[in-house]
């Protein structure tokens, strides 16, 4: 009776202590894999992540690591051919981004119901919501230019077309 008894106790507290045995860390996700020149990575971390992977499509004239009072600084001393250079670059990188971001909102918006709450829902809403800040802080930016633009008198109703 005493061996059943024990047996049963060393049996329960087997299945008691089996699932914390069997703690896995979290999975991690991918790494970006990264062209030269490509702003289409995996999902960024981090608004400071997505923002540094849009910084390599620019090649001169922009600066996402200053601060905007900066920018503005610096747009107010610049030429109207170069502010206008740099608005474009802004306003073609930030229509990418929204097209992006509108094709995740797609995806997003195909998953099921019942499986918003899924591993597939939030990593697309990670993306949406990194991809978001990014825009946002493109069009920040853009502004600064565009307002230094409309301050020397150019229209700048082609930037918004």
């Amino acid at each position: 009776m005493t061996t059943k008894l024990i047996l049963i106790a060393v049996l329960l507290t087997t299945l008691v202590l089996m699932p914390g045995c069997s703690k896995k860390d979290p999975p991690q996700p991918p790494e970006p894999t990264q062209t030269e020149g490509s702003t289409q990575d995996a999902a960024p971390d981090t608004t400071a992540s997505a923002i540094e992977k849009v910084k390599e499509s620019f090649t001169m004239d922009v600066d996402l690591e200053k601060t905007v009072d900066d920018l503005k600084a610096e747009a107010a001393k610049m030429d109207v051919e170069s502010l206008k250079e740099v608005a474009t670059k802004y306003k073609t990188v930030i229509t990418e981004k929204e097209a992006e971001l509108k094709t995740l909102m797609d995806k997003l918006s195909a998953v099921p119901l019942t499986e918003k709450m899924g591993e597939e829902a939030q990593a697309l809403t990670g993306e949406i919501k990194t991809i978001s800040d990014a825009v946002t802080a493109l069009q920040e930016r853009f502004g600064v230019y565009v307002d230094a633009l409309t301050e020397k008198g150019v229209d700048v109703k082609a930037l918004f077309g």
